[in-house]
């Protein structure tokens, strides 16, 4: 089964009339609807569209279509918006006002973490954005040094930092908790490489004692995932995991159903055409759970925005290569998490519904994968791009 609805569009425009045009929406509806992509449009948005004449087969123009908000369907059975506000790296003043920018844009989904140690401008923001809770996606992630039981209190670490997170956010209840980290901090090389994926991994024995926790073993991931699971539903709406591989992804899955807890309803690792994650996202296709893709764009690490086959399709379709790259995800049937600290950005992040992809398109945009067997990140954790390691 999909993770996505089959249920139809809603109609873009109103008082279609002509046939041509007609067939035109359909066959983009019948395309999107294959790709695993549906619409959802705000009602006072769409009582505001006008009909307009179609410059191309590839373009719907229609002025509101930008405010079009697109979801996904949990296997918990609530929504998550396709296209998220992500905050990885913006830190203080600037992550208040990015994320309040973004809030008034029309983002209607935030996604944070501990370690991003922006939690609490984050909820600032969304104070002072006067968006209602209730029509706000809310996500963050448990850091890897806060896996298991603590030693000294017996209690699980996990429990102070969804506190934490939860007061600093300012809301009562998360739509999604994450792990953020398949293992433990500071094992393998160290001091952190700031460059050289292509390095070997070592393991260094004296590197144990920095291990971040100590006590961490493989066992300590899925039992920290099972701890997580005790405060669903009543904190936490809904579980993810973030950066598991396939194999981490396949035990995780069966230690749920051992344990009778809720499989992950999402997983966030990266993505983009250099790393398509096919096999995880295979995998949750398999159980129904929405893949969220992280680094798009990516990550101010990889050249994909300057990538020719991306420029070339994004000057022919007269879109900027990062709605390329995005709309890429979209037809994917992945979910996003673009970042930006700038207006106008934000605003061309949104702008991805009223175009589409090829197959042509996609079939050039697949030749780009530079992906080694079993790598699981690229662009980011250049320390540890092989998470499969734990």
């Amino acid at each position: 089964m999909e993770t996505f609805d089959e249920k139809p569009m809603v109609d873009l425009k109103r008082g279609i009339g002509d046939t041509k045009s007609a067939r035109k929406k359909q066959k983009l509806e019948e395309e999107m609807k294959k790709e695993g992509c549906e619409l959802e449009l705000d009602e006072k948005v769409a009582a505001g569209c006008k009909t307009e004449p179609e410059p191309s087969e590839n373009v719907l123009s229609n002025s509101k279509v930008e405010k079009v908000s697109p979801t996904l369907l949990l296997h918990t059975g609530a929504r998550i918006p396709t296209v998220q506000f992500g905050t990885y790296k913006l830190k203080g003043v600037e992550s208040f006002e990015a994320t309040l920018s973004a809030l008034q844009q029309g983002y209607k989904g935030i996604d944070t973490a501990t370690c991003y140690d922006n939690e609490k401008q984050v909820g600032e923001a969304i104070a002072a954005s006067g968006v209602r809770r209730e029509d706000l996606f809310v996500q963050t992630k448990l850091w890897r040094s806060y896996s298991g039981i603590d030693p000294k209190t017996k209690k699980p670490r996990c429990d102070t930092w969804l506190r934490k997170s939860l007061k600093l956010l300012g809301i009562g209840k998360l739509d999604l908790w994450l792990m953020h980290w398949p293992g433990p901090g500071r094992h393998l090389n160290y001091p952190p490489v700031k460059m050289g994926m292509e390095r070997p991994k070592q393991v260094k024995p004296e590197n144990a004692t920095r291990m971040a926790p100590l006590d961490w073993t493989p066992a300590m991931r899925l039992e920290t995932y099972g701890l997580m699971a005790k405060h669903v539903p009543e904190s936490v709406s809904a579980l993810g995991v973030c950066n598991f591989s396939p194999r981490q992804l396949k035990e995780l899955l069966a230690y749920c159903t051992e344990n009778n807890l809720p499989r992950p309803a999402v997983v966030q690792n990266e993505c983009h055409p250099y790393l398509p994650a096919r096999e995880v996202r295979a995998i949750c296709r398999e159980n129904r759970i929405v893949f969220q893709a992280y680094a798009s764009l990516g990550a101010g690490m990889l050249p994909l925005l300057q990538e020719p086959t991306v420029t070339s399709i994004a000057t022919r379709l007269a879109v900027s290569p990062g709605q390329v790259l995005l709309r890429w995800g979209l037809q994917q049937g992945v979910a996003l998490l673009p970042k930006s600290c700038k207006t106008e950005r934000q605003q061309e992040n949104l702008k991805v519904w009223h175009f589409s992809l090829s197959t042509e398109d996609l079939a050039l945009m697949d030749k780009l994968d530079k992906s080694e067997e079993n790598q699981n990140t690229m662009a980011g954790w250049l320390r540890e791009h092989d998470p499969d390691f734990y």
